[in-house]
């Protein structure tokens, strides 16, 4: 490739970089992460807001905390937080309705206590725990804003009170209370369109911001790159069945839209591989 043709290409992608963060939104997981890593101002947002207390403050906030299991498949928590009465928080973002199952809620719980309890205490000296799922669709489909999901002990009818609880919230709910502008804000692209200010200082700090800019632009870049080699060995190993060119397309988008999650469905689930062609018109 001569120099010209170098240069044509990355002006290429770097127009593409730009177009992707200027869509990016809260709910795209890569962005997320992006916003709200040592942010704790923004995730005491959150959680005060999903939680309904108003007066909760968060003391440490980890991005991608990885709790390994001895035995078999350990987790890693898009976001990670403790608040100041040691209740700890497994914060997920899911665009995809599958990534949220109730067996993954689940998993996630039990490795989230098995990292609290430490060496030498007891079992009453375990944390409250929340698992919390913001799904880009209403999973449930029943238009509510929340889902608490706890244990009961169904022949009395009353709480378990373990300690343990699930929360999924729709990321598709539009009403006008504290949850809706929350919800608002995760869906919009546009600073202008953002209501919380927590939220939307971050949001206009990476989207307007020209360091942060152009290191996202890189890193959309690289990956792109990166893609381009990958998407090809993948595309070729599938194409038996697939067909390589058009898995090799879906993979090189995703990744350069840092859709991690959703590279690993098109791999490994077919039905997901077809909704996201369907989603990228690559049928």
């Amino acid at each position: 490739m001569n120099e010209q043709a170098l240069s044509d290409l990355q002006k290429r992608r770097h127009t593409r970089a730009l177009q992707i963060i200027k869509r990016w939104r809260l709910i795209d997981d890569d962005f997320m992460k992006r916003c709200l890593k040592n942010n704790i101002p923004a995730v005491e947002c959150i959680l005060r807001i999903i939680m309904e207390q108003p007066d909760l403050h968060v003391l440490s906030v980890i991005i991608e905390d990885t709790i390994p299991s001895l035995l078999g498949h350990g987790i890693r928590m898009d976001v990670h937080a403790v608040d100041s009465a040691g209740t700890e928080y497994d914060i997920e973002m899911q665009r995809s309705d599958k990534g949220a199952g109730a067996r993954r809620a689940r998993f996630n719980s039990s490795l989230l206590d098995l990292n609290s309890l430490k060496k030498g205490n007891t079992y009453d000296q375990l944390p409250e725990s929340y698992v919390i799922f913001i799904t880009e669709n209403d999973i449930f489909k029943a238009g509510l804003a929340r889902y608490h999901i706890n244990r009961i002990i169904e022949e009395l009818s009353r709480p378990f009170n373990d300690g343990e609880h699930i929360i999924y919230v729709n990321g598709d709910y539009g009403g006008s209370d504290d949850i809706g502008k929350l919800m608002n804000d995760f869906r919009s692209s546009k600073v202008d369109d953002m209501i919380l200010e927590p939220l939307k200082e971050t949001f206009n700090r990476y989207k307007n911001n020209p360091r942060e800019v152009a290191a996202m632009c890189a890193d959309l870049e690289k990956w792109s790159m990166d893609e381009r080699s990958e998407g090809r060995a993948e595309g070729r190993a599938e194409g038996r069945t697939e067909g390589a060119e058009l898995l090799a397309r879906l993979l090189k988008l995703l990744q350069a839209e840092g859709r991690v999650d959703d590279v690993r469905l098109a791999l490994e689930d077919k039905e997901d591989r077809e909704r996201l062609y369907k989603e990228y018109h690559l049928e």
